[in-house]
């Protein structure tokens, strides 16, 4: 004898299954970048303020740091990740940046305890 569920039953099994994989799957994804400021491979008109790095997740912690071409630093400090935006690392930058090509570099760890970095740059050509 061959016995099946209802289909009332088949569609609530099936959206459990479902839902349990997507569960699963936002578990173990680690965070994203989503914004970054300055923009990636912009130009500039004038120097800007602060860089920042905004992440699809809260972060645990974080740094960010600025480097001219030739490799000096020219953010203050390491940055860290923002009091006011639990996704986001940001740093505030010397004033009056000359013209030329910047590189941002991050590190965070996010709320799964995943280390992350990345890099990018940005020029000014006032």
């Amino acid at each position: 004898m061959r016995h099946s569920l209802p289909a009332r039953a088949r569609r609530i099994t099936a959206t459990a299954l479902v839902l349990l994989v997507i569960t699963a799957a936002t578990a173990i994804a680690h965070v994203t970048v989503v914004s970054r400021t300055p923009t990636p491979n912009g130009v500039l008109k004038r120097s800007p303020t602060t860089a920042s790095t905004t992440f699809s997740g809260e972060i645990k912690k974080g740094t960010i740091k600025v480097f001219d071409a030739k490799g000096k630093k020219v953010s203050r400090g390491n940055g860290a990740k923002d009091p006011r935006n639990v996704r986001r690392v940001s740093t505030r930058l010397n004033s009056g940046l000359k013209n030329g090509r910047y590189v941002v570099r991050w590190n965070i760890t996010a709320g799964d305890g995943h280390k992350q970095s990345g890099s990018y740059s940005f020029r000014i050509k006032k």
